[in-house]
């Protein structure tokens, strides 16, 4: 069965069709998959990965996932590639004036832009129309492709957080009038 999946942003890179989609219960074997696939990789930097032992789990997380964007606490999407579920991008503690930009993307489709892209929509939907002040986005120290997307996408580095994460700030310029309190201390 053809699944049709509810489309907010598509663009292509290179011989690739990406498609930012809501997340479904019917993606998450494929999220699964992909998890399981790179599995060493993403357990150096996600924490979570190692809670999701079966696609019962991802579909549960799926479900999570809506139950928080309909309460207003998260943005999830899926990064449909080609028509396959290959990886997530979400704004979490999410409040009325940011967000926290999350990741992850399945290893043999990074390093084609897929992510700037992506981090650069979601940046424009989380100020055009969420109107948050600014975002943050939160990398391991030696984690340099995400600091690269995060530098791409126009954030700029502010400090290291107390879990020895870098932590990267990008503002809406159309509130001028708010500072970005308390993170470059």
């Amino acid at each position: 069965m053809k699944h049709i999946a509810f489309v907010l942003h598509n663009f292509s890179t290179g011989n690739k069709k990406i498609e930012l989609v809501l997340p479904e219960v019917w993606q998450a074997v494929s999220l699964f998959d992909q998890l399981q696939k790179n599995f060493v990789e993403f357990s150096k930097y996600l924490e979570w990965v190692e809670k999701i032992g079966s696609a019962q789990d991802e579909a549960a997380s799926i479900k999570m996932f809506q139950e928080k964007m309909v309460g207003g606490k998260a943005f999830n999407l899926v990064i449909l590639v080609d028509g396959v579920p290959s990886g997530m991008i979400d704004l979490h503690e999410l409040n009325q004036r940011s967000g926290e930009v999350g990741y992850w993307l399945s290893g043999d489709v990074q390093h084609l832009g897929i992510m700037t892209k992506s981090v650069e929509f979601l940046v424009e939907y989380a100020f055009k129309q969420l109107n948050l002040e600014f975002l943050i986005l939160r990398t391991a120290q030696d984690n340099l492709a995400s600091q690269h997307v995060a530098q791409r996408a126009g954030f700029e580095y502010v400090k290291d957080d107390e879990n020895d994460h870098k932590v990267f700030v990008l503002k809406n310029e159309s509130h001028q009038e708010e500072q970005v309190w308390n993170l470059r201390r």
